[in-house]
Parts: structure tokens; C-alpha cells; sequence
């Protein structure tokens, strides 16, 4: 499936530990897309310049990053990377700003973590690994048994290694008409 995404802009969420080749995945696939994908670093280093095809791969530190800026975020899975962000106050508040505006967000793996962490499971369907089954149901969200899941502008997905399905349906998530509007995220 193919979807434009002209002018849609992307903020992956990152610190030290975040898995590289899976953003640069997920970048690679959005700018086939049209979309464009920003590295929004809560002090990450070695941050990669440029995208798998070589096109140049934007950066900003979380400090001066506004979800104003953006129309969907994308948290990239990563223990240390996920462990690093739940315990930074402005992350957290970043990924709330993203799910209080209702714009599409996107949680690879240990990603699913920061939505726990930002109170941002409540009544979505989520899914990742059964371990985490009790922890998002006591958080008041519906742990599903799937390899992605989608709910009103969040996807999911279990294993970063689902690369492909989570990015066509993150892509479905920000091309859909936004909250009763029929208006995409799509612009000319």
C-alpha cells in the first residue's frame, strides 16, 4: 500500500540506547512517503546525519522540540532509550502534548513504555509482549494479543522486528481524516 504524506512531519523521540536502524527504517519508509522524520534528542549522541538513501536527517534537543512543530510522533523501541525517557519530565510532557492534540503516535516495543509513563493508555488498544499485560490494564488500557494494534490515532506493535506492518499502519494513522474533520494530515 502506498500513501502520500507530503508535508507530514514526523518527531522520533530519541536518547542514548534507541534502536538506529529501525528509525532509519521508519524514516526511510516515511520519506518514500513524502513525509519528513526529525530526531528529537533528549541528549542522544552520535545521532545520524543523514537517511539510509542519504538524505539529510533533521535533529533538535528536546528543550527547544514543540509539538506544534510536528503533526505525529514515533517512539522507537530501545530499553536504555525507553528507561532514559520515562524518567525525563519534559519527554514525558512532550509525548502528552501529542496525545492530548490527538495527533497520530507511534510506539515500537520498549516505546510502549513511555506511553505507560505519559498516562497515555487509557481506553486505547494496545498491544506488546504479555509481560506488560497487567501494567497497561491497570493503567486502564486494552491489552490486545497482536502483532500491531491500531486505536484512534496510536499504533503499536509488539516487536520492532514487525518493521514493514507497523509502518503501513502508522502511515494509515497519519494519512486518515483527523477527529470528525475530513481534512488528512496530507497537505498541498
Amino acid at each position: 500500500m502506498s500513501h502520500d504524506l507530503t508535508s507530514v512531519k514526523v518527531a522520533a523521540l530519541v536518547a542514548n540506547g534507541f534502536q538506529r536502524d529501525q528509525v532509519l527504517e521508519v524514516q526511510e519508509f516515511l520519506h518514500r512517503s513524502g513525509a519528513t522524520a526529525t530526531l528529537v534528542s533528549a541528549g542522544a549522541k552520535d545521532l545520524p546525519e543523514t537517511g539510509k538513501a542519504g538524505e539529510p536527517l533533521g535533529s533538535v534537543p528536546l528543550e527547544s522540540a514543540d509539538e506544534a512543530s510536528f503533526d505525529a510522533l514515533l517512539l522507537p523501541d530501545g530499553q536504555a532509550n525507553a528507561d532514559t525517557l520515562s524518567r525525563d519530565s519534559v519527554a514525558i510532557e512532550f509525548i502528552r502534548s501529542f496525545l492530548t492534540a490527538s495527533k497520530p503516535v507511534g510506539a515500537m516495543g520498549q516505546g510502549v513504555n513511555l506511553l505507560l509513563a505519559a498516562n497515555g493508555v487509557s481506553c486505547r488498544r494496545i498491544t506488546r509482549d504479555a509481560t506488560l499485560k497487567n501494567l497497561i490494564q491497570k493503567a486502564g488500557g486494552i491489552w490486545v494479543n497482536e502483532l500491531v494494534a491500531t486505536d484512534p490515532d496510536l499504533v503499536t506493535v509488539t516487536d520492532s522486528r514487525l518493521i514493514d506492518s507497523f509502518c503501513e499502519a502508522f502511515a494509515q494513522s497519519c494519512f486518515e481524516p483527523r477527529a470528525g474533520s475530513e481534512a488528512s494530515l496530507h497537505t498541498d
